[in-house]
């Protein structure tokens, strides 16, 4: 069954590819948990995994051994669902690939693709998407994804913004144990790879060429200033999109200067050959004074923030924007649960902007964190998000 229909407010049937994985699981539990989702279907390439997560979450879960690279299975796969999550990576191979089958089956499509490079590729089927009636939103996690309406909400402060700006916390390497050989992961070198390749990020009211890494000061209204470092991300490719006047955009990594200083050092053996992201990744764990405070002092600025620089009734300001309840255990539920909570928004007709987009180009703030914050323990009453306001 292929789907025709243009999106309804009540789609029901969604497959998680990678639906197995740890960020995966999370927004697999919280859906299983909803009301409004009849069937949902934990496709992963370890059948073993997908049977046990299936059986964790009950009757409405089934489990489906699936290789997104078989194109042909993927195409049946997503014919018989409403909507697909896309978890399983990289994205910079199957991003573009599984959002093709996605709109040639008109299936609604969200993923947690963090990668600059297949952000772009897949910004590209936007005409397709929207020939076929599918709304597609990608980057949907921490940051990107929370960190992207975090600036919907500071821009939406301003009549026009000049420079907007999305900053999150880097460390907690998995250093090893006194005499033991570092061991590298796939976030690690995830980080790594966006440390120490080219990149892309929005100056001058343009996409150019950079490197991360770059050190720059920002100021957080009521916080003061603090030093942050560039990093390779999608949100300032997508941001503009909204407020084309945005002359710059830029995903910063808040850190002990040590860590930074640290990866620079690694960052300089990369591009002259010396080491490779592999290699790099385990020699980060051993460089000196990366971690704790042998590093430096911890920062002053927000853990996940926002702040978006320009103008409102002709004066400038400068607001700053920050989660006050956000599920924080882990990379699993910062991930995956706000993932979960832009799909069940699409399932409730709240995310219906056929086309390609970043969060920001279909999701409401306000309601995206209102949402997002009933899945926090002992929620506190009062705002769930901070908006802080200074004249320049």
């Amino acid at each position: 069954m292929t789907n025709t229909e243009p999106h309804q407010a009540a789609t029901r049937r969604i497959l998680v590819t990678g639906g197995a994985g740890e960020m995966a699981a999370y927004a697999c539990r919280a859906l299983a948990k909803a009301d409004e989702v009849e069937h949902l279907v934990v496709a992963d390439r370890d059948l073993d995994r997908a049977e046990r997560l299936a059986a964790e979450l009950g009757p409405k879960a089934v489990p489906m051994d699936l290789d997104i690279s078989d194109a042909e299975a993927l195409s049946q796969a997503l014919a018989d669902v409403d909507i697909v999550l896309n978890c399983a990576g990289p994205f910079y191979r199957f991003g573009r690939e599984v959002l093709s089958a996605a709109i040639s089956t008109r299936t609604h499509y969200l993923d947690i693709c963090d990668d600059w490079e297949p952000t772009l590729e897949m910004l590209e089927l936007d005409d397709a998407a929207r020939a076929a009636g599918i709304t597609a939103v990608i980057g949907m996690g921490a940051s990107p994804g929370t960190s992207n309406l975090l600036a919907m909400l500071a821009m939406n402060q301003c009549d026009t913004v000049d420079r907007v700006v999305t900053g999150w916390r880097a460390g907690a390497l998995p250093y090893p144990a006194e005499g033991e050989e570092p061991q590298t992961n796939a976030a690690l070198e995830h980080w790594v790879h966006n440390c120490t390749e080219p990149i892309k990020i929005w100056r001058g009211g343009q996409l150019v060429d950079a490197f991360a890494l770059e050190e720059i000061t920002v100021s957080y209204p009521g916080v003061g200033e603090g030093p942050v470092w560039v990093c390779g991300h999608p949100e300032p490719l997508t941001l503009p999109r909204v407020r084309p006047e945005v002359q710059e955009s830029l995903n910063l990594m808040v850190a002990r200067r040590g860590l930074m200083e640290g990866m620079q050092r690694v960052a300089a053996r990369v591009r002259t050959g010396e080491l490779d992201v592999t290699g790099a990744s385990k020699q980060i764990l051993l460089e000196p004074g990366t971690g704790g405070s042998e590093a430096g002092p911890s920062p002053v600025l927000p853990n996940l923030f926002a702040i978006a620089e320009g103008a409102r009734d002709g004066k400038a300001v400068r607001v700053g924007t920050q989660p006050i309840v956000l599920p924080n255990a882990n990379m699993g539920e910062m991930t995956g649960y706000p993932l979960a909570i832009a799909t069940l928004m699409m399932v409730r007709g709240l995310v219906d902007a056929p086309g390609v987009h970043g969060p920001e180009g279909a999701i409401d703030p306000e309601t995206y964190f209102h949402e997002l914050s009933l899945l926090v323990e002992d929620r506190p009453s009062g705002p769930v998000f901070e908006l802080v306001t200074e004249e320049l």
